[in-house]
C-alpha cells in the first residue's frame, strides 16, 4: 500500500526526522506533530488513515491525545500506534486502555513497526471501507428535540411495521442509554445490553459473540438495548456504538436507531452512517421549536433533506394545526399520525401498537411511515 496518510506525534526532533523520513520512503504521506495539541489541530483539519503517537510530550500526552480521539464521533475509528520508553505492564495496559490498537516499545524496530501500519490500515479499510462501498443494512435513526413526543413508540413500531413484510431482517438499537424504553414496550428484559457490550468486549467481535448481546421480540425485530441502569450509560463508548452499528448492519437489512433528544458523540455517531433520519415532533409549539432546531442541526450536517422523514405524532387531542406546522417548518410533514388512546394500553401492556392494535388508525399510518422509510433507504442499495 502507498499513499495513506499518517501522522506521527513525538517531541523530539531528531525522532520525528528519522521517522517520518523513513515514513515517507515507504510510501506514506507523512504529517509530523510536536504534541497532542498540535496533533489535534492537523486531525480536524483533515484526519488521518493511521496516528503514531509518542507517550511522553508535553501540553497533551500520548494518552490524553488518544482518549480526545476516542471520544469524538469524527475520529474514534482512527488507528493509532503507540511508541513509547515506558515497557511496564501497567503503561502498556493504560495504553490499550485508551484506545490505543497497538503499543510498540522504544527503540522501535521499523520492521515491526512496518508491519502493525501495514495491517491496521488494512483492517481499518476492511471493516468501515472507503466511503464508496456500501456495507450491509441501512440505518434509520429516529430523532426528536424533545421528549414526550413518542419517538421510541415509532422508532419500535416502524421496525415491527418493516418486519412484518417477511422481507427485512429488522434490528432496532436502543440509544436512551440512561432511560431507554424500547425493550419495555416489547416485553422484553435484555439479559445484556450495549453497556455490557463496550466493557467486556475489546475490539471487534465475531457475530456469535456479538448474538450474545442481543434480544429477539415474537415479531422477528432483534433488540440491542442501551445499558440496564442509568449510571452504566458512561460506559457505552463512541468505538461502542459504531462496533455496535457495523455488527446490525451485517446482520439486517434495517438498523433502526432509536435516539434521546441530544445530538451526543453516540447519536452523531450513528447519523454519520444513516441512510435516512426520521424526525419526530408533537403538534405542540415547544416541541415544533425543538424539532425546528433539530432540523437545523441536520442541515448543518449536509444530511440530505430528500431523506430526512417529519413525522407529526398526534399525541394528544389538541394541538398546532397541520398548516400552520407546514409554515412553521417551511415544509409539509410527510406523516401524521393520528391521535389514539390505544397508544397508551399498548404502552401499559408492553406490546407494539402495531401488534396489538393493528387496526387502529395510528398502526394504519404507521405502516405508511414503514413504507417511506423503505422508499428512503431502499433496501440493498
Amino acid at each position: 500500500m502507498a499513499g495513506e496518510r499518517v501522522l506521527f506525534v513525538d517531541d523530539e526532533e531528531q525522532i520525528r526526522k528519522l521517522l517520518s523520513t523513513w515514513l515517507a520512503r515507504h510510501g506514506y504521506d507523512v504529517q509530523v506533530a510536536n504534541d497532542g495539541w498540535e496533533a489535534l489541530k492537523l486531525i480536524r483539519a483533515k484526519a488521518p488513515d493511521l496516528v503514531i503517537t509518542d507517550v511522553n510530550m508535553p501540553n497533551m500526552n500520548g494518552f490524553e491525545l488518544t482518549r480526545r480521539l476516542r471520544a469524538d464521533h469524527r475520529t474514534a475509528r482512527i488507528p493509532v500506534v503507540m511508541l513509547s520508553a515506558r515497557k511496564q505492564a501497567d503503561d502498556v495496559l493504560t495504553g490499550y486502555a485508551e484506545g490505543a490498537d497497538e503499543y510498540i516499545p522504544k527503540p522501535v524496530e521499523m520492521a515491526v513497526l512496518s508491519a502493525k501500519i501495514e495491517v491496521l490500515i488494512k483492517r481499518f479499510r476492511a471493516i468501515h471501507g472507503t466511503g464508496t462501498t456500501k456495507r450491509g443494512g441501512n440505518v434509520v435513526v429516529f430523532v426528536h428535540g424533545k421528549g414526550g413526543v413518542g419517538n421510541t413508540m415509532l422508532a419500535v413500531n416502524s421496525a415491527v411495521a418493516l418486519a412484518a413484510t417477511t422481507i427485512y431482517r429488522v434490528s432496532l438499537l436502543d440509544l436512551n442509554l440512561e432511560f431507554g424504553n424500547a425493550p419495555m414496550l416489547m416485553n422484553l428484559q435484555p439479559p445484556k445490553t450495549l453497556a455490557h457490550l463496550a466493557a467486556e468486549a475489546s475490539g471487534d467481535i465475531d457475530e456469535a459473540a456479538f448474538d450474545r448481546y442481543l434480544v429477539q421480540d415474537r415479531s422477528g425485530v432483534r433488540v440491542l438495548a442501551g445499558s440496564d441502569v442509568p449510571e452504566h450509560a458512561e460506559l457505552v463508548t463512541v468505538p461502542a456504538v459504531q462496533q455496535a452499528i457495523d455488527q446490525l448492519r451485517r446482520q439486517s437489512d434495517y438498523v433502526i436507531v432509536d435516539a434521546p433528544a441530544s445530538f451526543t458523540q453516540q447519536v452523531l455517531a450513528a447519523l454519520d452512517v444513516a441512510d435516512a433520519v426520521v424526525v419526530v415532533t408533537a403538534a405542540h409549539l415547544p416541541s415544533l421549536k425543538a424539532t425546528k432546531e433539530s432540523l437545523e442541526v441536520l442541515e448543518k450536517l449536509s444530511f440530505p433533506r430528500e431523506r430526512i422523514i417529519v413525522v407529526v405524532n398526534r399525541s394528544s387531542e389538541s394541538g398546532v394545526e397541520m398548516d400552520q406546522i407546514s409554515r412553521f417548518f417551511n415544509r409539509k410533514a410527510d406523516i401524521v399520525i393520528p391521535y389514539t388512546p390505544a397508544c397508551d394500553d399498548a404502552a401499559d401492556r408492553g406490546r407494539p401498537l402495531a401488534v396489538l392494535h393493528p387496526d387502529s388508525a395510528a398502526s394504519k399510518v404507521i405502516r405508511d411511515l414503514a413504507a417511506h422509510i423503505a422508499v428512503a433507504a431502499p433496501a440493498g442499495r
